[in-house]
């Protein structure tokens, strides 16, 4: 089990997590802002016809760093959550959630760098690719959580459940809008299931 410190701690990342993606729309310190954005410029342009966007020019290093930055904001809750959970099968699963971040994140960045034309490129499908894994290994990871017989914290159907909704929303590209909400919620569950509250009595 963790220790007390150690759960403080993951339950503080987690809050921030949250934040952070919840700023998504705004900085691109969070892995999803650039899936959000080709939500934004792509779908929708092809959803109602319109002409697209410029894709981001000009970029700095700080601009290239930060959604790594943010990558690993957003892994420390699953890596937190592996070693509460104390199943091994599932901490494979966590594991590669957290590399499924990571690697939306390095997609984001190759994007920010490589991109220059409106239309479609390899690096933007590189991208799509990236969230629709992480999307996929979510749904995973959320199946096995949930098929845990006698799991080790209260809120592990609820989390199981998040993961694969969401998983669902990201793996779809499509529900992506919805995938920014639900993974506020889930960091948020995750950060009060790290805090280490007394238990009650029987």
């Amino acid at each position: 089990m963790l220790l007390k410190t150690a759960r403080w701690l993951f339950s503080g990342v987690s809050f921030a997590a949250a934040a952070l993606v919840l700023l998504s729309p705004w900085t691109v310190a969070s892995p999803f802002s650039g899936p959000l954005f080709l939500w934004v410029t792509r779908f929708l342009d092809l959803l109602f016809g319109g002409s697209g966007a410029t894709m981001f020019t000009g970029v700095g290093t700080l601009t290239v760093v930060l959604p790594l930055i943010g990558s690993g904001v957003l892994v420390a809750p699953f890596l937190g959550l592996q070693l509460l959970v104390n199943d091994e099968r599932h901490s494979s699963h966590c594991n590669g959630v957290a590399l499924g971040i990571f690697l939306v994140a390095v997609a984001e960045m190759l994007t920010f760098i490589l991109t220059k034309r409106v239309s479609w490129d390899p690096w933007q499908m590189l991208e799509l690719v990236a969230v629709v894994v992480f999307g996929l290994l979510l749904i995973r990871s959320g199946i096995t959580i949930m098929r845990i017989s006698q799991p080790s914290f209260a809120s592990a159907r609820l989390v199981g459940w998040l993961m694969l909704s969401i998983g669902v929303c990201f793996s779809s590209f499509v529900l992506i809008p919805l995938g920014i909400p639900g993974s506020v919620v889930l960091y948020f569950v995750l950060g009060i299931t790290f805090l280490p509250l007394p238990r009650l009595s029987q």
